[in-house]
């Protein structure tokens, strides 16, 4: 892989940014130049991790694992911007399309956004709430409430993970409240403030729901749907954990 930028690509501020300063800051990232840049990837998801990493954007993935997102990618370009790379990539896998909301780069299909079978679109309990707890640990605790209702466990309200949390990451301890969001605006807002730049959600190619009504989902690195006591499931990463080698999706050839 191969790139070069005219000018440096704006990293992003770990304080929290005001909503028009989010999305400058994004445009700017968007709007950078760049002379030359080589993309060999997977699939959908791979291939915009890939250029995330990169350019090092803050973005949230929702896709279908079916056939045509699994088809490989290979592109180069001259001259562009990072927007119109990103731009270029989506057009490859129609009805992907991307966006940019709260500051973070969305790449979705337009059926999921709105889909009563999304979980994203559920609303985080008013229980919730986070105080001095690292990015990655909050993501870990927003997953076992999001669980607790697609998979009633009968949980207490406020139960949730207990114990030690590990990663390679130095993280900040973050305050913030998520409570009345949806489940994507909290992602996005943990995207926002931590040390974790990336959310994908993985949902599998099957007609199958989850006995409360939701789409079954998979991650990178587990290529299956999760037992339904286990769903959901996503990957939140920062932009050093992504290792496309490592990630469970087979190689398609390039279309």
């Amino acid at each position: 892989m191969r790139v070069a930028l005219f000018v440096p690509v704006l990293l992003f501020a770990l304080s929290v940014i005001p909503a028009h300063g989010q999305t400058a800051e994004i445009q700017a990232q968007l709007d950078a130049r760049v002379s030359q840049y080589s993309l060999s990837a997977n699939s959908l998801a791979d291939a915009i991790l890939r250029v995330a990493k990169q350019f090092e954007l803050p973005v949230g993935i929702e896709w279908l694992k079916n056939k045509p997102a699994l088809q490989g990618l290979g592109l180069a370009w001259k001259d562009t911007t990072v927007g119109d790379i990103i731009r270029s990539v989506v057009r490859r896998y129609p009805p992907y399309s991307f966006r940019v909301e709260r500051g973070i780069v969305h790449v979705s299909r337009p059926d999921l956004l709105n889909d009563s079978h999304n979980f994203l679109n559920l609303k985080v309990p008013d229980f919730f709430g986070v105080s001095q707890e690292p990015g990655g640990f909050v993501n870990v605790q927003l997953r076992e409430v999001v669980q607790n209702i697609v998979s009633p466990r009968n949980l207490p309200p406020g139960a949730g993970v207990g114990g030690d949390y590990a990663t390679g990451l130095e993280e900040r301890p973050l305050t913030l409240a998520l409570r009345g969001l949806t489940v994507r605006e909290a992602l996005d807002k943990l995207v926002d403030v931590s040390e974790h730049k990336m959310w994908v959600v993985t949902f599998s190619n099957s007609s199958e729901l989850t006995p409360t009504g939701f789409r079954q989902t998979e991650t990178l690195w587990h290529p299956t749907p999760f037992p339904d006591r286990d769903q959901p499931m996503w990957d939140f990463l920062a932009w050093e954990d992504y290792h496309p080698a490592a990630v469970g999706t087979p190689p398609q050839p390039p279309h």
